[in-house]
């Protein structure tokens, strides 16, 4: 055990990732500290694994945690520890996008990722879901990348005080989401089928609503009733039809695939119209039958004073 606490302290200044593992055997419980970018131990390996009585190292300031008391090290540590490893999840996913056309979204395109970074295949480990991981980080990344055009095309708009059009501002915005799978077409059914897994199926969800609610807000939607709701489930179908429909375009410049996207949205437009059409006749209507019920109680005498 000496040897040990020796090795850690030697790995902990280099900034290591640690996974703490205790394994039974008989009567004890031995506590291992393992860095699975140096040693390679597979997930199958840790079998029988107990953290009641394990205290290990943090990757700063040899802080420890105590599994049986709950005790931990500096609050501040731990912060460190956490982004620091968020941040090597980040490098690696994004490198890992590189090697998806090869690979697919699959754990070989993560460790392809992770030595891109100079770290071993085996830092895959970090990533329990595989692939999924690898298609929910790409999907947030196009998100977060369309938000930003969004905001400048708004504030654009805004300079040059022009009123940006709905439909065309949402077609143009559903274009270059699209546009962002264009590269990796050739794997994304396989995408889509990670997505339909019972497993990542409310993460998936959550993709694409909040995709949609961006577009919607951007647009300059700034409802509260239920209208917010059946707006974003609304395009949530829209883009997700045009999307599979993507797939299967050979077109130019997916040409078809944006014909296609028109008409979806024309139909909407239609669709409200004749809405809005069948509430205002409604309220044609309403207005009618109350009149002819004034009417014939006036007739009828109800509404005379001297009855």
């Amino acid at each position: 055990m000496a040897n040990l606490s020796g090795n850690l302290r030697k790995l902990s200044s280099r900034r290591p990732l640690f996974q703490a593992l205790t394994y039974k055997s008989d009567n004890y419980s031995l506590c291992r500290f393992v860095n699975p970018h140096i040693s390679g131990l597979k997930a199958k390996q840790a079998r029988n694994i107990s953290v009641t009585h394990c205290k290990y190292y943090s990757t700063t300031e040899h802080s420890y945690q105590d599994k049986s008391s709950g005790k931990t090290g500096t609050e501040e540590t731990q912060r460190e520890e956490t982004q620091y490893e968020h941040d090597i999840r980040q490098r690696i996913l994004g490198a890992s996008l590189v090697y998806v056309k090869e690979f697919g979204w699959t754990q070989k395109a993560l460790e392809a990722g992770a030595k891109d970074e100079g770290l071993p295949p085996t830092a895959h480990g970090m990533f329990p879901r595989g692939g999924a991981e690898l298609v929910h980080y790409f999907y947030a990344k196009c998100n977060r990348e369309l938000a930003e055009i969004m905001a400048a095309d708004v504030k654009a708009a805004e300079v040059k005080e022009e009123k940006l059009g709905t439909q065309a501002f949402i077609k143009k915005a559903v274009e270059t989401r699209l546009r962002m799978i264009i590269p990796y077409l050739e794997t994304w059914p396989q995408a889509i089928a990670i997505q339909a897994l019972p497993q990542n199926a409310v993460e998936s969800w959550t993709n694409t609503l909040n995709l949609t609610d961006e577009i919607w807000y951007y647009a300059g939607d700034r409802s509260t009733d239920f209208n917010w709701y059946t707006k974003r489930m609304t395009l949530f179908g829209i883009y997700k039809s045009t999307e599979i429909y993507m797939l299967q375009d050979k077109s130019t410049d997916k040409e078809n695939t944006w014909a296609f996207l028109d008409r979806r949205l024309n139909d909407l437009q239609s669709i409200a119209a004749a809405k809005k059409s069948c509430e205002q006749s409604s309220d044609v209507l309403k207005e009618a039958v109350k009149g002819f019920g004034v009417m014939g109680r006036n007739i009828l005498g109800f509404n005379s004073r001297n009855r």
